[in-house]
């Protein structure tokens, strides 16, 4: 893509294809992709331990199934 905005553009007009099996990721450098690949492996090992995880913005949002405070 020629610029950020640009890019934007584009993927908040995705919604209008629902129903289609998409999805949009943005493309990472290749430190970004490390740290990612890092941040799974966080997610499935809290989870693994009963624990709510999710990652947004790569990095780990992790929270007690019965807590509503957020441990990063």
């Amino acid at each position: 893509m020629s610029s950020t905005d640009h890019k934007y553009d584009i993927l908040s007009k995705t919604s209008s294809l629902k129903g289609m099996r998409t999805f949009k990721n943005e493309d990472l450098i290749l430190e970004d992709q490390e740290e990612l690949r890092k941040e799974v492996q966080k997610v499935k090992e809290s989870r693994k331990e009963g624990k709510w995880a999710i990652i947004r913005n790569i990095k780990v949002v992790i929270r007690d199934r019965n807590k509503k405070d957020n441990n990063k």
